[in-house]
């Protein structure tokens, strides 16, 4: 009876070490593994957020290139409008990456009409070449009229004439200076888009416009 009690005991205890021999078995193992991967890694493992954190400062860097040639395209159509001596007609600004050329109807075309005066020529000409020295950039035509109708035998409304008069300008810049028309494209807002209210003659004739729009194609 002690013997079999003793042996009992013995194999409780034995049983006992072999489970805290295992666990102390995957200690180690874990322990090695951790050291073995911090070793070959060398290096923090970076990790999502590090990516996020990170992307910003290179979305500002393009951001602020794009920006800077812009602006840079402002300054040289200022120089052109200037020599021109268009300053109270022609006009130039940018929004974010885009730069936007507002040519008004006293010096594009005449009165309820789409063909281009010749005096607009060198405008055009100097925005052709803007836009071939720049490749990168997409071409926006729109064309604007004011709020007062118009009904005649080519152009029943506003529409047809703002779509014509932002097609005559496509066509000199793709005929007289052979850019890419893939990279070029219209639209004819009639008075849908007024820059400042229809309320007077002298603000009519301000919505009566050409917009020419800029914009780097998005990479």
């Amino acid at each position: 009876m002690f013997i079999e009690k003793s042996r009992s005991s013995i194999d409780s205890d034995g049983n006992w070490l072999i489970t805290l021999s295992d666990v102390l078995s995957l200690l180690l193992v874990f322990f090695v593994m951790f050291f073995v991967i911090t070793k070959n890694t060398g290096r923090p493992v970076k990790t999502n957020i590090d990516k996020v954190l990170n992307q910003p400062s290179k979305d500002a860097g393009v951001q602020m290139t794009a920006s800077t040639v812009s602006e840079k395209i402002k300054d040289e159509m200022n120089s052109e409008i200037k020599k021109l001596d268009l300053e109270n007609d022609v006009s130039v600004r940018t929004v974010d990456k885009e730069v936007i050329i507002t040519m008004k109807e006293k010096v594009t075309f005449r009165p309820g009409q789409a063909d281009i005066l010749n005096s607009l020529n060198p405008m055009l000409d100097n925005i052709a070449g803007l836009i071939q020295r720049h490749p990168s950039f997409l071409v926006d035509i729109e064309g604007h009229t004011d709020n007062v109708p118009i009904r005649t035998r080519l152009y029943p409304s506003n529409w047809e004439l703002s779509v014509a008069r932002a097609m005559s300008v496509l066509k000199y810049i793709i005929n007289n200076h052979g850019i890419d028309p893939s990279r070029l494209s219209i639209k004819g807002n009639a008075d849908q888009k007024p820059a400042v209210p229809n309320d007077t003659p002298e603000d009519r004739a301000r919505n009566r416009r050409v917009e020419i729009r800029l914009k780097e194609k998005e990479p």
